[in-house]
């Protein structure tokens, strides 16, 4: 009996780890994605627009998913101007991934370090993937290169998905050796298990939430930007057959024009295959991870986390309410 209760015990207890650690990635990974979400937004695309010449003429924010920005005096720029303007975010996310490292580098092992430093891997790495998959399908701030390199874009994608998928498993071993401290001392494969747990715990909140948000706040500026080249292709060419239409338009003559269209259109979506090369090369640093003791997480950083985070959102909102106002 007093077995079974020490038993319960400690299951309760490795649960509560389990589910704290979860939080506190969920709330930082939160800070880092909405302090994130403005420096790119905000210091990367508008203070570039800003710089050669142009202006701001809309900035528009999720709360918990992405953003973006409208430009006035655009249709001036010189290509290189456009180039700035494109890439400028990118690389002011990798700006601020070295500061919050050097940062990190210069503080006291603890809680607050790890924090730093996986803001600087997950900027860092964020910004690669970013480069990777726009150059290679036309999504986001890459529709600038894949225009621009056109059968050439492999020169930027295979050696921004080799660093990806080198830096992801870097990362994910360094930050998880720290984090897998704070679960009650197990087996390694226990240990790392109930680690990559709580990762997947937070992730698919955070995941549900970002997706949940776009669902209900639906853009159509948002999903073109984000949607591949080929994505906005067919579209352009369905709108373009559905204005040539003298009658009326038949719903099952339009879904004949768009399969027809696709088919034309078939060369393959590569993104996804490079985030997965990422995700299971962090799950492999993750899985790798070892630390020789025990150290709970304090309830006060999980806590501190949380209203970190709350105001981060806060943040957020009230920028782009402000832009709303102004632009």
């Amino acid at each position: 009996m007093i077995c079974h209760a020490r038993g319960v015990a400690t299951r309760l207890r490795t649960a509560a780890a389990v589910v704290g650690l979860a939080g506190w990635l969920l709330a930082v990974s939160i800070v880092v994605s909405r302090l994130g979400l403005l420096v790119h937004e905000v210091l990367g695309h508008g203070a570039a627009a800003l710089a050669v010449g142009g202006s701001i003429a809309g900035l528009h924010l999720y709360a918990l998913a992405g953003g973006w920005i409208e430009y006035g005096g655009s249709a001036a720029w010189s290509p290189a101007a456009v180039a700035v303007v494109s890439l400028g975010g990118i690389a002011v996310e990798w700006l601020a991934a070295a500061a919050l490292a050097l940062t990190a580098r210069a503080r006291a092992p603890g809680l607050g370090r790890v924090a730093l430093a996986g803001a600087a891997w997950g900027l860092a790495i964020h910004g690669g993937l970013y480069l990777a998959i726009g150059t290679v399908d036309g999504v986001g701030d890459g529709q600038w290169l894949y225009r621009a390199l056109g059968g050439a874009r492999a020169v930027v994608v295979i050696p921004a998905t080799i660093a990806l998928v080198v830096g992801a498993q870097l990362a994910a071993r360094t930050l998880g050796s720290a984090l897998v401290a704070t679960l009650p001392d197990a087996p390694r494969g226990r240990r790392a298990a109930l680690l990559l747990g709580a990762l997947a715990l937070a992730a698919a909140v955070h995941g549900g939430a970002v997706a949940g948000e776009l669902a209900v706040r639906a853009d159509p500026s948002y999903a073109r930007i984000m949607a591949t080249e080929r994505t906005r292709t067919i579209d352009r060419e369905v709108a373009a057959w559905r204005a040539a239409q003298r009658d009326s338009i038949d719903a099952a003559a339009e879904a004949a024009a768009r399969r027809a269209i696709r088919a034309r259109h078939r060369q393959r979506s590569y993104g996804p295959l490079i985030a997965v090369a990422v995700a299971a090369a962090a799950v492999v640093g993750f899985a790798r991870a070892r630390s020789p003791g025990a150290t709970p997480m304090p309830a006060r950083a999980l806590w501190a986390s949380w209203v970190f985070a709350s105001l981060a959102v806060v943040l957020v909102v009230a920028v782009d309410l402000v832009a709303r106002a102004i632009c």
